[in-house]
């Protein structure tokens, strides 16, 4: 038997083959693993060194005291001599960080980096890696097309050109980036496994070219590309919310009570490395998942709920040790105790602390102070609803802020649309919710006597996770320079599901896929030279040329919202849909690109030498002048 048929979902795999099972278990079969290293060769293209946000100090000086053997920051490798950045806290004359559950992660990659560092050239190794997963695309893309030897070789010239030809221009990578590059890739992978775990959900709901397009349009079509290679805590929250997604599928479509149980078990797993990420998400994650978990089991009996609380709590041993550690009390995270604000790490001995921005740990001594808390800000965020200007900022067009200076606002914001315009299709949810109950249909639809079907799980389970992430971030949206609505990243995850779902989306997509093939090439192939152009004519500055690619992105979107209408309403256009959705996806993707070479690197450095060759030469599009400070 071959590997290739034992790496694949309708057979078993051999155990005695250990590199096979374990691809299985992470990839599900060849086409995810395929995926994975498609879409970290794309985030390799734009892969860029620098801090974009002054929190990304904080998490590189964290690692590197992680490194060293604790978790309080005792040196300010980065950013201010102080240390005192966005993130940091004071606990008994100690600074330490936050986002550890990315940090203690990205502390393996750091020793790797350092131990490779005493034998090898680490950017040849980069670099070589890169080159291997273009050769490893074009194998897995050879068994899809059954032309495997034909592929192979296609993408071994491109991986052998590429990798010639990034060793003529690179240069030595400084070890002052090895943290930094650490805690990209830990982001970069969970980015990638996104786009896995989607297409693993999408197959077993459809088909395998729907699921490849969900993959697919994960890391080139919405902002999870954007955060891949960015050290922020957006895309491993991500990739956690789609795993609930399809643990809790896979635990009401299987057929067995072990299985079932087993991975009823592991949805509620994911909860303690959101939690350990950042504590809120990680609360209303489980709050989301209980809320249709519980109602919608086959069984809530009293083994079954100890499995659950079992896996729970083992999960959440990681975020309880580190808060021990740190402030003395395994539910109090560091986000709840003082900020730093001193000298201690300058060596002026001039200590200061001040109450945290989220809250004080005497403000959350008593758990009645923390259920108002949550209570109001959740009644805030609810009442921005009401706010139709601020909703359409956060949600339609943001554009530039009137009240703040053009030297203030670089209009680097994007809406939700803007950032994802293939949200337009959900325009036509009403109308298909409207349909349903028209015809008396329940929205409660039973697979069994006395179950819900698995989709209809899963459904609810998004409708009321976006809610919760709703109640969390609306009150503090839309603030300075959150680039794609960050605070809302798990809702582009949750969007691709909800985009998939659609019925003439599907229809499109199976019966016109070339069409959407052509209608993203074309957008990637013209677009992005037109994009550079029109930024060098206009010689356009940094909010101007993000803002050029707003208004394209929007009205893409109307034309995805006004075809989905209109399919759905008399049907009969899925070649005009596929190419529109295409072209959607393709000026996602080309944003992408030019906004990762182009726009906003601001050291000059990428982890690719023939990218910072690129981006050097298209120096006159580069606006340091009119990049933040503040992200």
């Amino acid at each position: 038997m071959s590997v290739r048929e034992r790496f694949t979902p309708d057979t078993g795999v051999d155990t005695d083959t250990l590199g096979v099972a374990v691809l299985r278990v992470a990839f599900g079969n060849y086409i995810g693993a395929t995926l994975c290293l498609a879409a970290l060769a794309w985030f390799g293209l734009y892969w860029r060194f620098g801090f974009f946000s002054n929190d990304q100090f904080t998490f590189a000086n964290t690692l590197v005291g992680v490194v060293d053997g604790h978790l309080f920051i005792d040196r300010a490798v980065y950013g201010p001599a102080s240390g005192a950045s966005p993130g940091t806290y004071l606990v008994d004359g100690r600074v330490y960080g936050r986002n550890y559950g990315i940090v203690v992660v990205s502390a393996v990659w750091l020793l790797a980096l350092e131990a490779v560092s005493l034998v090898a050239d680490v950017r040849v190794l980069v670099v070589g890696l890169w080159s291997f997963a273009v050769i490893g695309v074009a194998a897995g893309v050879g068994v899809w097309l059954d032309r495997r030897r034909l592929c192979i070789l296609v993408g071994a010239a491109v991986g052998a050109a590429a990798f010639v030809g990034n060793l003529l221009v690179a240069t030595p990578l400084s070890p002052y980036w090895y943290p930094l590059l650490a805690l990209q890739f830990t982001t970069a992978l969970a980015a990638a496994f996104t786009a896995v775990v989607l297409y693993r959900l999408v197959s077993r709901l459809y088909t395998d070219r729907l699921g490849v397009v969900a993959g697919l349009t994960a890391a080139f079509a919405t902002p999870i590309g954007f955060w891949a290679s960015l050290p922020k805590r957006h895309s491993v929250t991500a990739l956690f919310v789609v795993c609930v997604l399809y643990t809790l599928y896979r635990s009401r479509e299987a057929d067995s009570a072990t299985v079932a149980r087993r991975f009823r078990a592991l949805t509620y797993a994911w909860v303690g490395p959101v939690t350990w990420v950042h504590a809120p998400e990680g609360f209303f994650l489980l709050v989301a998942i209980a809320a249709v978990d519980l109602p919608t089991a086959r069984s809530n009996d009293l083994r079954e709920l100890l499995v659950v609380g079992l896996t729970l709590s083992v999960s959440l041993v990681p975020f309880f040790l580190t808060n021990l550690a740190i402030s003395g009390q395994p539910l109090q995270p560091p986000r709840l105790l003082p900020e730093y604000s001193g000298d201690v790490l300058s060596g002026d001995g001039g200590a200061g602390g001040t109450s945290g921005s989220d809250a004080t740990g005497g403000q959350f001594a008593s758990g009645g102070s923390v259920l108002s808390r949550i209570l109001g800000q959740f009644g805030a965020s609810y009442a921005v609803l009401l706010d139709p200007e601020r909703m359409s900022r956060i949600f339609l067009r943001h554009g530039y802020i009137d009240s703040l200076l053009p030297r203030q606002d670089a209009a680097v914001n994007l809406s939700v649309l803007e950032s994802m315009p293939l949200l337009g299709a959900v325009v036509v949810y009403p109308l298909l919710a409207a349909r349903r109950l028209a015809r008396g249909v329940s929205l409660r639809r039973p697979r069994l006597a006395g179950q819900t079907a698995p989709v209809t799980v899963v459904d609810a389970f998004t409708a009321v996770y976006v809610l919760l992430l709703l109640g969390l971030a609306l009150t503090t949206l839309p603030l300075h320079h959150m680039l794609t609505m960050r605070y809302l990243h798990p809702l582009y995850a949750v969007g691709v599901y909800w985009v998939i779902r659609l019925p003439a989306v599907r229809r499109a997509l199976e019966t016109a896929g070339r069409s959407a093939a052509v209608g993203f090439g074309t957008a990637v192939l013209t677009g992005v030279p037109l994009y550079l152009g029109v930024i060098a004519v206009g010689d356009l500055v940094l909010g101007e040329a993000v803002q050029l690619y707003a208004l394209a992105a929007l009205t893409v979107a109307a034309g995805v919202g006004c075809w989905v209408l209109l399919d759905t309403a008399v049907g009969g256009f899925e070649a005009t849909g596929a190419a529109v959705l295409g072209v959607a996806a393709g000026l996602t993707a080309g944003y992408l690109l030019v906004s990762g070479v182009t726009l906003f690197p601001n050291t000059g450095d990428f982890l690719l030498p023939l990218s910072r060759a690129v981006s050097e030469r298209l120096h006159f599009m580069r606006l340091y002048g009119s990049t933040p400070s503040y992200w």
